[in-house]
């Protein structure tokens, strides 16, 4: 759900059932809806935390608990990207000037230690 700050009477929210609905708050009605994928969007979201070497992963159905914390950069993460083909598979960089690509897949599994990635690599330089 998003908030328009600049019309405050309406309001927008996205479904599993594939569209975007703008609401009228003060009416009570729906003043568009619209397809806006093809697809079930994927449940999970990652979040990088300001000045910190952690990213946390969220299941946006449940998003009161991270389902993950990935704890293996040395120094403050500058970005992620989800792989384009797959759902459970994500890279992050930083500050310590590495990738590091993770397979998500054993998420809702307890894994002692926490995770680790299954593949690093190392530049000369920090990652932005």
């Amino acid at each position: 759900m998003v908030w328009d700050e600049a019309e405050p009477r309406q309001i927008g929210t996205s479904s599993i059932d594939t569209t975007c609905t703008i609401w009228d708050i003060e009416r009570e009605m729906v003043d568009t809806q619209l397809i806006a994928h093809d697809k079930e969007d994927p449940r999970y979201m990652a979040t990088i935390i300001m000045d910190s070497a952690k990213v946390v992963v969220l299941d946006i159905l449940f998003s009161t608990l991270p389902d993950v914390e990935l704890q293996r950069h040395q120094a403050s993460v500058n970005a992620i990207a989800w792989a384009p083909h797959s759902s459970c598979h994500i890279c992050t960089a930083g500050d310590d000037s590495q990738a590091l690509i993770w397979d998500l897949s054993s998420m809702g599994h307890p894994v002692e230690g926490g995770l680790d990635p299954f593949l690093a690599c190392t530049a000369g330089a920090e990652i932005e």
